[in-house]
């Protein structure tokens, strides 16, 4: 506003004709139109020197294999959740976990395939510059905090699970000794995460995390087989409303956000399509059905026995459930570290090429050279997130307040963002298309701002999350 009227302010004298005030006006455009277009071309010349940034972010060869990325996106997806879907399924019901699972399914699958359309026509080879491609500057900044700090709570986060479940081993395999020093947490994280987790936090494309992910999808398989097993040895019986209890609206839409969350892994699907060999949407569409039926199966298969085994009286953590004399189950308590420890370098792998992508684009801001490919700030960068994320796990013991507010950020990965990607971009070939991408971010929308809510009004009144 100041520019215009700087540019508009006009001092005449009162017998000066309208020629003279319409020179003064169409110049003070033509200053305005010339200052905008700088403007966008400084914006423009930011976006594109990030988004060249390559050396780090993959090569763009495709290297990957379609049976590495199906692991891969496996192991984004499944991890500790697995183990809140008996008491979930209790909340609503099989056959309402099984409507709201099959609809994830479906719009799960289909914001993926958006977004690999996206990549081609965009050549994206992430998700921020993906959305800054398809969205424009400022889309793409709102993407890159976003995913910072999702992807740096769940590191936290992860060293936390991973220093539970290990003390509680630990617990078990000496329960006669007194003295267990080194079974104390401040003990066990720091010594998992430097021999098992640093390691493989040095990877530079996102395709060589399908030998980790292997052992992922072999431990939660191993999670599954031990839950049916359970059930027919423990044999207890069931009551018969679990199937379709009533349940209102309200219950619905509070674990709603929570089936759809479980299934996202949006953000590593951009960089995982990037680098496929030979990639095309046909063969990223087998490659995102295989991954999610998988992990649907596992899902329903984990959740369906695990209700069964305990009915309603099922704990949030269903491993609490079990004996603590169990000896398959405590084996369980390892396979989920092992799918933890697997899935923690790609949440530091995508947070810090968003890291990364901020400080070039910073470094341009301020007329800096910043080389897209510094080695030096790829080591920094990650020796400083990991080790703030191992400090934070040590001075806390739970960070479920900041998760719940943080892991609302994954509906806008999710379902809005490949939404308004659509709506820019491929929408425009059909009005079906236009409507579906409205759909998208509605959806998105919606489960952002109920998640939101319902987590200020459990803080509020004082209830468990």
């Amino acid at each position: 506003h100041y520019f215009i009227q700087s540019n508009l302010r006009i001092e005449m004298d009162p017998q000066d004709d309208d020629h003279m005030m319409h020179a003064s006006v169409s110049s003070g455009r033509q200053r305005l139109q010339s200052y905008h277009e700088q403007s966008i071309n400084v914006m423009n010349a930011m976006l594109t020197s990030s988004n060249k940034a390559l050396s780090d972010h993959g090569d763009g060869q495709g290297s990957g294999s379609m049976t590495g990325a199906i692991f891969i996106l496996m192991n984004t997806i499944m991890g500790a959740s697995i183990l809140v879907l008996p008491y979930t399924f209790g909340q609503v019901g099989l056959v309402s976990a099984f409507i709201m699972f099959a609809f994830v399914f479906f719009i799960s699958h289909f914001s993926l395939m958006v977004l690999a359309d996206a990549v081609d026509l965009h050549d994206g080879s992430n998700y921020q510059n993906l959305v800054g491609n398809a969205c424009g500057p400022l889309f793409q900044a709102f993407s890159q905090i976003g995913l910072i700090l999702y992807t740096y709570t769940l590191s936290a986060s992860t060293h936390i699970t991973v220093g539970d479940q290990a003390v509680k081993l630990c617990d078990a395999a000496c329960s006669s000794e007194s003295n267990k020093w080194y079974c104390e947490r401040y003990f066990l994280i720091p010594v998992v995460s430097f021999a098992f987790m640093f390691p493989l936090i040095w990877v530079r494309n996102i395709s060589s995390f399908s030998y980790t992910s292997y052992f992922s999808a072999l431990a939660i398989l191993y999670i599954v087989i031990a839950g049916i097993a359970d059930y027919f040895i423990l044999d207890l019986p069931v009551p018969d409303d679990i199937v379709m209890p009533d349940v209102s609206i309200f219950t619905l839409l509070k674990y709603f956000p929570l089936l759809t969350l479980s299934m996202c892994c949006h953000m590593t699907s951009v960089p995982l399509y990037y680098e496929l060999n030979e990639r095309t949407p046909a063969k990223f569409s087998i490659v995102a059905f295989t991954a999610l039926f998988l992990v649907l199966v596992f899902y329903i298969t984990f959740g369906t026995f695990g209700l069964l085994t305990f009915g309603p009286s099922v704990q949030p953590d269903v491993l609490m459930s079990y004996s603590s004399t169990d000896k398959m189950m405590m084996i369980a308590r390892g396979a989920v570290s092992i799918s933890v420890i697997a899935s923690y370098p790609i949440f530091l792998f995508l947070g810090r090429h968003a890291i990364d992508d901020t400080l070039i684009q910073i470094g341009n801001l301020l007329s800096r050279n910043v080389s897209p490919d510094s080695e030096l700030r790829r080591v920094l960068v990650t020796l400083a997130w990991h080790l703030s994320a191992l400090a934070i796990s040590l001075l806390t013991s739970s960070l479920a307040v900041v998760l719940t507010y943080v892991g609302s950020i994954a509906a806008l990965f999710m379902l809005f963002f490949p939404g308004y990607i659509l709506w820019m971009g491929i929408s425009r070939r059909n009005g079906a298309h236009r409507i579906t991408s409205v759909v998208l971010m509605g959806l998105g929308m919606f489960m952002f701002l109920w998640t939101l809510i319902f987590n200020s009004y459990q803080i509020a009144t004082s209830k468990n999350l």
